[in-house]
């Protein structure tokens, strides 16, 4: 089957269900935490320090 160019690629059924899901999926603004080293927050040194800090130690000798 030739494609030329009076052969619509989508069928208008194809082109209202993409009207639809464009509709449906606006884009949105989404704010992300950054650490002072540059990486995404919480990076793996801000999360060994937290497990530090948090992290109970019991004596057993």
């Amino acid at each position: 089957m030739d494609n030329d160019d009076t052969t619509p690629l989508a069928s208008g059924e194809d082109v209202a269900d993409a009207d639809d899901i464009l509709f449906a999926h606006p884009p949105r603004v989404v704010a992300r935490w950054l650490c002072g080293c540059g990486e995404d927050y919480p990076c793996t040194d801000v999360r060994f320090a937290q497990l530090v800090k948090t992290a109970r130690v019991r004596n057993t000798g």
